[in-house]
């Protein structure tokens, strides 16, 4: 098997990288565009978002979770492959003939609507899950580094001024197509030959629909958020756009986090085929731990650096950014539990009934609290309704796994909890003496990072110094061992 922590630095860098191009180009466009192009975007790409997920049919984590459980099988590997490819193409053609022929000329903006309907045709060549699901995450690393450097160049050279939304949209659907067409070019090694006559498409009908169930609440409780604010606000754009900037730098941070969930669920699948519960277990147990000791420095950072950061990354006009942000910081917390408890557990283990109630609880919380508070409260009401339903998500999911794992999951990371509070009250003392600047956050920043750590060195936290003697040389471990 592949060395978890190098997986984990590959599936890290694809992450990062898969933001990469928002945090680098965001301070440039929401000058260029404007908060309400960035809205329309925003918006469009919410919708699109439900058409690849009802065409894709949840066959990216099926895939993934059984190509992993068939690693030591290539001919098993193989038919799944195809097999999953031929349904994916049917699917995907149905939905692309709704998107393209039936949304898009009724919509309000039918030319952007198809641009940005080029990420549905890019959806059929996103092979991602089968390497994933071989433990291969180096290969996704590479290709995503090139592309979005790529897309990045793009977007400097030809978006210019308020007139140019549809090149930013061409820069950022070509980019995926571009990446999923450069997934295909080393399968050739990975793959068998295998008899048209052997494929057997109806074994995975009635799986890949329960897994498709929670992943269609899932998308409705992350993207209907951006829906409902532009319906319920009488298409207030720049409402979407507040809330999208907010939940963007939010995400960035989770990045670092959930980047282990791909990986885990990989290697959560391949242990639990072997029937070996326990070693599952030690595994959730260690990405817990680590979750708790970056998540938690983290959700208190972003809250306590909002209003110095939003001012010089977003430019003028977005200052109600800062709210929306600062309210947003637990999601790191809530979003790395589920992902931990649902992803990296439930989905390997195949308590998909689990699962799918969660995120169903989910959806209908973030739903009716949406309806409730958005036309009150607008991108602010979106805000507090996403954290409800994340928390109604780890809850449930918590409760279902009672029985597997204690309340003693979360006693190894509460030290964790005031070290970052004691970082957050001295970085927002010095937000308070400084201005809105970027070195401001910067200093910051260095601040919470030399502060936090040092409070846990000076602890000795077992947990840090595993970690950082498991990456030094033999000269270094030594140091931190004694």
């Amino acid at each position: 098997m592949a060395s978890l922590r190098k997986n984990y630095f590959y599936s890290l860098a694809a992450q990062l990288l898969l933001i990469l191009m928002p945090v680098v180009t965001t301070p440039y466009l929401s000058r260029v565009l404007g908060e309400t192009n960035l809205g329309v975007y925003n918006y469009i790409l919410s919708v699109v978002s439900y058409f690849v997920l009802f065409g894709c049919v949840g066959l990216n984590l099926y895939g993934q979770r059984e190509t992993a459980a068939r690693q030591n099988d290539p001919a098993g590997q193989s038919a799944v492959f195809f097999e999953l490819l031929v349904i994916r193409a049917v699917t995907l053609g149905l939905s692309c003939a709704i998107y393209f022929f039936v949304l898009a000329p009724r919509t309000e903006f039918p030319y952007y609507y198809r641009l940005m309907g080029i990420e549905l045709i890019a959806a059929f060549f996103d092979i991602s899950w089968f390497y994933q699901g071989n433990e291969n995450f180096k290969l996704q690393s590479l290709r995503t580094v090139f592309v979005r450097l790529l897309s990045i160049i793009c977007v400097f050279l030809f978006v210019r001024t308020k007139d140019d939304l549809d090149r930013f949209m061409l820069c950022y659907a070509l980019a995926i197509l571009l990446g999923n067409l450069s997934l295909w070019l080393p399968l050739k090694k990975y793959l068998t030959r295998v008899p048209g006559k052997t494929l057997r498409f109806r074994r995975h009908f009635l799986p890949v629909l329960i897994l498709f169930l929670p992943q269609i609440a899932t998308n409705v409780y992350t993207q209907l958020d951006k829906t409902m604010i532009g319906l319920l606000t009488g298409h207030d754009y720049a409402q979407v756009t507040y809330y999208s900037q907010a939940e963007k730098i939010v995400k960035i941070a989770m990045t670092v986090i959930t980047a282990v969930g791909s990986i885990m669920l990989s290697r959560v699948a391949a242990v639990l085929a072997e029937n070996d519960e326990a070693r599952a277990r030690d595994y959730i147990q260690k990405s817990f731990r680590f979750m708790m000791l970056l998540a938690c420095p983290m959700a208190v950072g972003i809250a306590a650096t909002a209003a110095d950061f939003v001012p010089w990354f977003f430019g003028e006009g977005y200052d109600p950014v800062i709210p929306c942000m600062a309210l947003l910081s637990p999601l790191v917390l809530l979003i790395s539990t589920s992902n931990i408890l649902g992803t990296q557990y439930l989905l390997p283990a195949r308590r998909m009934r689990d699962y799918t109630f969660s995120v169903f609880a989910g959806m209908i919380v973030n739903c009716g609290f949406n309806a409730l508070l958005i036309p009150r409260w607008k991108s602010i009401g979106a805000v507090v309704a996403t954290l409800i339903a994340e928390t109604a998500v780890a809850a449930v999911q918590f409760f279902f796994l009672r029985g597997t794992f204690s309340l003693r999951l979360f006693v190894p990371g509460l030290p964790y909890v005031p070290a970052a509070a004691l970082m957050g009250a001295a970085v927002w003392g010095l937000s308070l003496l400084l201005p809105a600047k970027i070195y401001a956050t910067a200093l910051e920043a260095a601040l919470g990072v030399v502060l936090y750590f040092g409070l846990l060195l000076l602890f000795r936290d077992r947990f840090l110094l595993e970690q950082i003697r498991s990456v030094l040389p033999e000269r270094a471990r030594r140091f931190f061992a004694r």
